[in-house]
């Protein structure tokens, strides 16, 4: 049986996708045993991935094609040390680390009892509209996850298919 931690984490997952399979009416799931099989010590087995069976482990959601460029990570702690965003946040740095990969991704944060947020490197906020944020080490925009999605669907499509055209 899973620790409660990690039940937590799993449900945050859920209602990520949940959210997401909303605003876009297509089909967002977790990752299965999100995180285990290609990360921490079992890194190696991104050698033997096709690159598509890559995209689909990479993150903790497996999203569809109207966000194929994208990654998306989630966190959900009971607590979080928000002064140190001012300065150089340890948790976020390492929590950003897994999160980074190509160009666009997402990582979704929940702190219990305290709210949830959206962190996504600066150079994507062009595409997105958002009030209130903070940026964190001139890298990063941290805003309200609420109605993120709703607001920014049309912007997410649109980068998306930028993307593509890349490739």
């Amino acid at each position: 049986m899973p620790s409660a931690a990690k039940q937590k984490g799993n449900s945050w997952e859920r209602d990520v996708a949940k959210d997401l399979s909303e605003t876009f009416n297509e089909n967002f799931i977790r990752v299965p045993n999100s995180g285990a099989y290609t990360g921490g010590a079992n890194f190696h087995r991104l050698d033997r991935l096709t690159e598509d069976q890559k995209r689909m482990m990479d993150g903790d959601i497996m999203v569809p094609p109207c966000m194929s460029s994208f990654k998306i990570e989630c966190k959900s702690y009971k607590t979080f040390d928000y002064h140190k965003c001012f300065t150089d946040n340890k948790t976020l740095n390492k929590w950003i680390q897994q999160a980074e990969s190509e160009d666009n991704w997402f990582l979704v944060i929940k702190v219990t009892r305290k709210g949830s947020y959206i962190l996504f490197p600066t150079k994507l906020s062009y595409y997105f509209r958002f009030k209130n944020h903070l940026r964190y080490n001139d890298k990063y925009i941290i805003t309200s996850y609420t109605d993120f999605w709703k607001n920014n669907a049309n912007g997410i499509r649109k980068l998306n298919e930028a993307q593509k055209l890349k490739l």
